[in-house]
């Protein structure tokens, strides 16, 4: 295809070259990236890498040609009449990765009459008013009463210390140990500071065509052994962060809470399964995943504002993650997303997960005037802390430092079962 665009650009007419066009937009809808979870499958992290596999190399992998290809090529399409221009969020181009008061003033610089909190990032004084507090509390362990009864499946929670008794607590902060017991197995790397404006590149979204500009940064990604991503991940120039399916060894280092015991099974699984016969009390998960990233002094990486389509408790056991929220049951009417999935009637997606336009360190507040009423909470998780995120909840998170947390999820069909006299 490469070939053929060269060709048709240096010897042929306007009209093969316009074709030309449309064949590289048609091959690059074909390479982009899977969303993170749709209503039948699971998370990113176990989209792109189902199975954890030992293996000899320690090299990185080699990024797809496809994905390089498809950047490349996006990046020569020309702009279409009637299209909206978008450009990649301000973290992703390495201009907002640092707290505002350490970037450039222009980033931020606005005119006489803007709204207040236009150009601001989340979290910033500006948004108070539209603030609902910090998310609820506890001192370890909640009974999984409360969890089902009270905050499943839309309240998001901290469980303050409770990592502290997990393993990986104390010998995952030692790149040496994990190197050792668990350097073999390959993880997925990605840009630390998330972007996703390439899924949606030539895409008719919101009711109008995106166009990107030609400097768009094609998103890529490599695999790696995880003793060679310790190896460098340190280093000011490698950008990326470890996102993998928790290896089955390193399992053995973290502790599911009991908190989400008491989820209910199928009465087929009841009968047939023995080791759920002697244990029906605990609740089936089908995904653990790794998070693993470095920032040096006061960088941090990023996510973009997005939901999953999965409920989740991470415990980070290094560094710092700050997690902002919004309950799109009340809230989608003013928060744009690129697919608009979520029915606020059903109360849920009726696609899979989904991101959204703005950019969480530089909010456009004239472009989308109604996300300053959107109202929000937040936390700060801290090595020992486990947070609960439910499934659909729009969230945007920061990390800081050396960071290094599991997460493990659950389905959102389970429903609460009072366990019985001998379980309790």
């Amino acid at each position: 295809i490469l070939l053929l665009w060269l060709i048709c650009h240096t010897y042929y007419s306007d009209i093969l070259i316009h074709a030309m066009y449309l064949v590289t937009f048609f091959f690059f809808l074909m390479i982009r990236r899977p969303p993170r979870s749709t209503l039948s499958s699971s998370s990113a992290a176990s989209d792109v890498y189902k199975r954890q596999v030992s293996t000899q190399s320690t090299g990185a992998g080699q990024r797809t040609m496809a994905r390089l290809m498809g950047g490349f090529l996006m990046a020569t399409m020309p702009l279409v009449a009637g299209a909206v221009l978008y450009e990649q969020n301000c973290a992703s181009r390495g201009l907002c990765r640092v707290p505002i008061e350490l970037r450039d003033p222009a980033l931020h610089q606005v005119s006489e009459g803007d709204p207040p909190g236009h150009l601001r990032p989340l979290g910033d004084p500006a948004f108070d008013q539209t603030w609902d507090g910090e998310v609820d509390e506890f001192d370890g362990d909640i009974p999984p009463e409360l969890f089902w009864q009270k905050y499943y499946p839309f309240k998001p929670f901290v469980m303050r210390g409770v990592a502290k008794k997990h393993p990986a607590f104390h010998k995952w902060k030692d790149d040496g140990y994990i190197s050792k017991n668990f350097g073999q197995y390959k993880v997925k790397t990605e840009n630390k500071n998330e972007d996703r404006l390439t899924d949606y590149c030539g895409m008719e979204k919101m009711g109008q065509r995106v166009d990107c500009p030609r400097s768009v940064l094609p998103y890529t990604e490599s695999y790696m052994n995880i003793s060679s991503f310790l190896s460098r991940y340190k280093n000011p120039d490698h950008d990326t962060y470890a996102i993998s399916q928790l290896p089955t060894l390193m399992a053995k280092d973290v502790i599911v809470s009991p908190s989400w015991n008491c989820g209910r099974r199928p009465k087929a699984e009841l009968e047939h399964k023995a080791e759920v016969q002697s244990a029906p009390w605990m609740t089936q998960l089908y995904e653990t995943n790794l998070w693993i990233n470095h920032n040096e002094g006061q960088n941090f990486s990023s996510s973009v504002i997005h939901y999953d389509m999965n409920h989740q408790m991470m415990c980070i056991y290094d560094g710092e993650k700050e997690w902002y929220f919004w309950d799109l049951r009340s809230e989608i009417d003013h928060i744009p997303t690129w697919s608009e999935y979520y029915s606020k009637q059903h109360q849920r997606p009726t696609g899979g997960s989904d991101d959204s336009p703005i950019d969480g360190e530089r909010v456009d507040l004239k472009r989308y005037p109604e996300f300053a009423h959107a109202r929000w909470t937040n936390t700060t998780i801290r090595a020992g802390d486990c947070l609960y995120t439910p499934a659909h909840i729009m969230h945007y998170v920061r990390s800081t430092s050396r960071n290094i947390a599991a997460m493990y999820m659950f389905q959102t069909c389970l429903l609460y079962t009072s366990p019985s006299p001998r379980d309790s």
